[in-house]
């Protein structure tokens, strides 16, 4: 069992007072053995320390978190748990304990034996010998990681959530001047816009994030796919898609979506979509194992309010695209317009039955 420290429960100088069996005795040392059963059995870490620094005791739990025995950290410095950037904490640390301070709930990362960097909650306390001066620290840190994970897929969602907020704005916005454009009455601009926001509820839908969504999610084509994202905002530009009919795997339909509906997006607010004289080409090819997707728009980049940039938005795509289809995103800039390339994984991309069918011919 991990030597437990006893200044965590009194002082050690009282272990050296002569045992003697009186009541007060036998309840002081059940005490000291309960409270060491509790520490021993806390899913913490609890940890002693000095005010070098030096670990004194160490728990189960601070094995389980850290990865070290007690005999690997008892006698060790517990600078070794912390990573080499966030070193200055520890003499933070120290000083505040110096001056008999509690430090409390105090969020920081913290390294595993195996060199994993990971969050905890810490909370460390003053140790006072008999005088009450300062001798040690008892501290207890938690692990967080969980926590952490939860705060930043929060933290992302809410990202999404304002962005596709915003973005709504903008497209309905580029979607009435396009339909005003076409129409010559109210009553015609009503009925274009009104079709044009069902197509465009439709379509958001295929680009909206669930595994339940995706996985329940019928047989498509990538041309089926394109056609109905593209058919909300494409209006009286002129549009070319030549892409080969290949059956989806229902997995790779909401993340391909999701790039599509957001390459639409930025063309009707910046691009080929925004502008009369706009125009969009989709083409595919293959390449060995690879599915290459070219979106090319020609338009007056002059005419552009808002620059392209490498916002929330494009960083979701690339981390939809490598994460569930294997792909890729490059874009470049050109005095016509701007051409985007999505590389994609053809097995990630293609229907099991297509790709069993290859397998076969091959």
């Amino acid at each position: 069992m991990p030597a437990i420290c006893l200044p965590l429960i009194r002082h050690p100088a009282l272990a050296m007072a002569p045992v003697r069996e009186s009541p007060m005795s036998l309840l002081d040392d059940s005490l000291h053995q309960q409270f060491a059963a509790l520490i021993e059995g806390s899913n913490d870490a609890i940890i002693a320390k000095n005010l070098d620094s030096i670990i004194l005791s160490w728990n189960r739990a601070a094995e389980h978190i850290f990865g070290y025995t007690a005999a690997e950290a008892v006698g060790q410095p517990i600078t070794m748990l912390i990573p080499a950037e966030r070193q200055h904490e520890e003499a933070d640390i120290i000083g505040r304990l110096r001056r008999g301070e509690r430090v409390e709930n105090f969020q920081t990362m913290r390294l595993r034996k195996s060199g994993e960097v990971f969050p905890v909650s810490v909370t460390i306390s003053p140790i006072h010998d008999a005088s009450g001066a300062v001798v040690g620290a008892s501290k207890i840190a938690r692990d967080i990681t969980s926590h952490y994970h939860a705060a930043e897929q929060q933290r992302l969602l809410l990202s999404e959530m304002k962005h596709r907020v915003g973005n709504s704005f903008a497209i309905a916005g580029g979607l009435l001047r396009l339909c005003a454009s076409q129409t010559d009455s109210v009553d015609e601009l009503v009925r274009l816009m009104g079709g044009r926001l069902q197509a465009l509820a439709a379509a958001h839908s295929l680009a909206s994030p669930g595994p339940e969504r995706a996985a329940d999610a019928p047989a498509r084509t990538l041309q089926g796919l394109i056609a109905t994202i593209l058919e909300p905002f494409a209006g009286a530009v002129t549009t070319h898609v030549q892409v080969e009919d290949l059956p989806l795997r229902g997995e790779a339909i909401t993340p391909l979506a999701l790039v599509l509906y957001e390459l639409c997006t930025n063309a009707v607010k910046y691009g080929a979509l925004s502008q009369p004289g706009g125009s969009l080409t989709i083409a595919s090819e293959r390449s060995v194992d690879r599915l290459l997707i070219r979106w090319t728009e020609t338009f007056r980049p002059e005419t552009v309010k808002t620059p392209f940039g490498t916002g929330f938005g494009t960083a979701m795509c690339e981390m939809a695209l490598d994460s569930q289809i294997d792909g890729r995103l490059d874009r470049q800039f050109t005095a016509t317009g701007m051409t985007v390339l999505l590389d994609l994984s053809h097995d990630r991309l293609a229907a099991p039955d297509v790709v069993a069918a290859q397998d076969v011919m091959a």
